[in-house]
């Protein structure tokens, strides 16, 4: 493959997605002058003159040498992608590789490219400019380049960046049609081999689902995502496809299906990066099955991995131990099961997790205990919260639950004052769900 072959597939293959302006409102596009089809050596039509034994060869020296700088011109133009000139040496590159003698194989590779280019610079520029219709104007060019080249080999490549364009212009629907449409063009390409082809229908595939997922599809979703799972290809990282299944599994399917789905995963991948968000979805779908303890032993796993998870994988598990945990005590507070939603409560407000979500898990604890009837406790509980150390950091001051700090202390200040006047009242209160 050639020097501008392999650039246009790293810029395929990149994100792409600028920088030639729009034409002012008001103002004419001066006339294009007639395209040349013909390229002095190359005339198809010289076989045609009555001098029939005249042909011109295309291999000389001189072409073969025009070929060659063309490529140097576009090989030392690849590592100049991070510059502030970057464009304008692109321009000048295309405009003398255009208005040089290589062959014309070279100067179509050229104007591909710079379609894909400015589609790329494009969306570039919708980076830091979000208002200025830069993704429209990308998806245009690749349009364009569809209308040109429709039976290119890099046209999969080309709708499913027009896909992605058109999702990140919240235009999901038409996203989703763009993705169906590289798995029908697939097939009528020809020059590629059968591991790219199945790479494109799976990033197709992958996309259509990701955004039926976003869509809130997720029985549609979890239904392509165990497509692609059947093909068992080995280039596809099943673990990543299956906790996206499991994602969408939580939102549609029955908690018996999440249920054996889950336990698959912890099976086949028990040192996945995904652990605790399998034993999150494990969790929930037995608190759903009302199977209490067998919840409450997922919740203990997930508390043993965080506490033996290295640094690097403390930061993204200690959320999930959180969530498990807080979701499987406030099920059990609703239940009245207060003796199970206090111990949970109290093993989340000794774990690592930073102040402000401890002292949301403490007053939680205050709450059980006066539940049963530990006024002292909850007293002392309470008392922790409102004597707690002002966080020193220049955020909101808002807890994991979103309640602001100075909230929590007040209303923990207002629960010592509610049990002290009862206590003076009463000295050993009946509080409603206490235990003898």
């Amino acid at each position: 493959m050639n020097c501008v072959k392999r650039f246009l597939a790293a810029t395929l293959l990149g994100v792409v997605a600028l920088a030639d302006s729009p034409t002012p409102a008001g103002e004419v596009d001066p006339p294009k002058a007639p395209a040349v089809a013909v390229e002095y050596g190359l005339d198809p039509r010289l076989g045609a003159l009555p001098t029939e034994n005249l042909q011109f060869k295309t291999n000389t020296n001189y072409l073969l040498d025009q070929n060659k700088a063309a490529e140097a011109r576009f090989q030392k133009l690849r590592g100049m992608g991070s510059r502030t000139n970057y464009l304008e040496e692109f321009s000048r590159t295309v405009e003398a590789v255009l208005n040089s003698d290589a062959s014309e194989r070279i100067k179509e590779d050229t104007r591909k490219l710079t379609l894909l280019e400015l589609a790329h610079q494009r969306e570039l520029a919708a980076e830091k400019d979000q208002a200025g219709g830069h993704l429209e104007r990308a998806l245009q060019l690749l349009a364009e380049y569809v209308e040109r080249y429709s039976r290119d080999p890099a046209i999969p490549e080309v709708l499913l960046r027009q896909g992605y364009l058109l999702r990140r212009l919240d235009l999901k629907d038409e996203a989703i049609e763009k993705f169906y449409l590289v798995l029908r063009s697939v097939p009528r390409i020809e020059g590629r081999n059968i591991a790219y082809s199945r790479r494109l229908v799976m990033m197709a595939q992958s996309a259509i689902a990701d955004t039926c997922s976003d869509l809130g599809r997720h029985a549609e979703a979890a239904e392509l995502y165990g497509r692609m799972l059947q093909t068992k290809s080995e280039e596809l990282e099943v673990e990543t496809v299956r906790i996206k299944q499991l994602r969408s599994l939580r939102e549609s399917a029955p908690n018996g299906i999440l249920e054996r789905q889950a336990m698959g995963f912890l099976e086949d991948f028990p040192d996945s990066d995904y652990i605790p968000e399998a034993r999150y979805f494990l969790a929930h779908s037995l608190k759903q099955q009302k199977k209490r303890d067998a919840a409450l032993e997922q919740f203990q796993l997930l508390l043993e991995a965080v506490e033996l998870a290295p640094p690097d994988r403390l930061t993204r598990w200690m959320p999930w131990k959180l969530r498990v945990g807080n979701e499987l005590a406030n099920q059990f507070y609703l239940e009245g099961d207060y003796l199970s939603s206090v111990s949970l409560y109290r093993a989340l407000a000794k774990s690592n997790a930073e102040g402000q979500t401890r002292q949301a898990f403490q007053y939680q604890v205050g709450l059980c205990e006066e539940r049963l009837g530990q006024v002292e406790d909850a007293i002392k509980t309470y008392q922790q919260i409102v004597e707690a150390p002002t966080t020193s950091s220049g955020g909101s001051n808002t807890n994991a639950n979103a309640v602001p700090v100075q909230i929590l202390r007040n209303m923990a200040t207002l629960r010592i004052s509610v049990l002290k006047t009862a206590s003076r009242r009463d000295p050993a209160p009946r509080l409603p769900g206490a235990q003898p």
